[in-house]
């Protein structure tokens, strides 16, 4: 039904459908990284540092690797550093016909293996990213060091619970609108915003190609639609290695129902140690520093373990 209205908004917008194909064109941005391709997907990457540690960075939803820019070289210093854009965001394409985080933590480890980048892995999430990284340590979990969970959600988050049914709903209408009126280029129109103030003017530029393309707004779209499925997949996981340090990293919320979910993943190993910002959502982009320090005392944590235990 969704594919049939698409349709019907891009007819009568037939003019405005063209001229937002040659405005994609005309702010068309090359990736900054690399791609990687597998069987399955199309991945764009951007890799830096070296080291005998690899981190990898995942970001929340509707979000792709630029959104580490502050991040990343930082702890390129110190490791090898991977963000990449899963899935169809960014430059990224999937061959996949779901889009469920079984998907996401499936095709990450095709790509990890491509790159040859070698276990154990950091894994740092961001928001629905520490889903992924959660059922990836549980699918994997002789090739995870440690976890980062950064202002992460719970997998409650997206099930439809009473408190949290007329949220899903409204998020689902914006979601739909955006997609449906992405192909007459009604938010390039309407200069919807695009991206986060923190970023930097390059971000931002590349941000602007990528925001208001409609495989971005899909991409939204179809993540969000298997969201639920993505929760009881997680629901129904492997729990974690007992063993597994995690640091969770909460930023100062408003909802106290997402206060809660951070204090069920401060619970989900005896080894998780949780940690309060004094920020917004997105910790990497207003308090970058305090994730540097995190993940590198994992590092110093999961190597003082590996000597033990050597």
């Amino acid at each position: 039904m969704k594919k049939g209205i698409r349709g019907l908004v891009a007819g009568l917008g037939f003019p405005l459908t063209v001229w937002n194909m040659v405005m994609n064109e005309k702010s068309r941005v090359l990736p900054p990284g690399m791609m990687v391709h597998t069987e399955t997907s199309d991945t764009h990457v951007i890799s830096e540092g070296e080291g005998p540690v690899t981190i990898v960075l995942e970001a929340g939803f509707s979000s792709i690797s630029l959104d580490w820019l502050y991040v990343q070289p930082e702890l390129a210093r110190h490791a090898r550093v991977i963000a990449y854009d899963r899935g169809n965001y960014g430059w990224s394409r999937s061959k996949r016909k779901s889009r469920t985080i079984l998907d996401s933590a499936e095709e990450l480890h095709e790509v990890l293996s491509r790159m040859e980048a070698k276990p154990t892995y950091i894994l740092v999430g961001h928001s629905y990213g520490g889903l992924i990284i959660r059922l990836f340590a549980s699918l994997y979990p002789n090739e995870v060091a440690g976890l980062i969970l950064e202002d992460a959600a719970h997998e409650h988050y997206y099930l439809p619970t009473k408190e949290n049914v007329q949220r899903l709903k409204k998020f689902q209408r914006i979601l739909t609108f955006g997609f449906l009126t992405s192909w007459v280029g009604l938010p390039r129109l309407m200069k919807q915003r695009v991206g986060r103030n923190e970023l930097n003017e390059e971000s931002s530029q590349a941000l602007n190609y990528i925001g208001y393309r409609p495989k971005s707004f899909l991409a939204a779209y179809e993540e969000y639609q298997n969201a639920e499925k993505s929760a009881r997949i997680i629901y129904e996981s492997q729990p974690l290695q007992p063993s597994l340090p995690v640091i969770v990293i909460s930023a100062n919320h408003p909802s106290e129902h997402w206060r809660g979910y951070q204090e069920r993943l401060a619970k989900l190993t005896p080894c998780t140690e949780q940690v309060f910002a004094d920020t917004g959502h997105s910790v990497h982009l207003e308090n970058p520093d305090l994730i540097v320090r995190k993940v590198l005392e994992l590092i110093q944590q999961t190597s003082h373990r590996s000597q033990l235990h050597s």
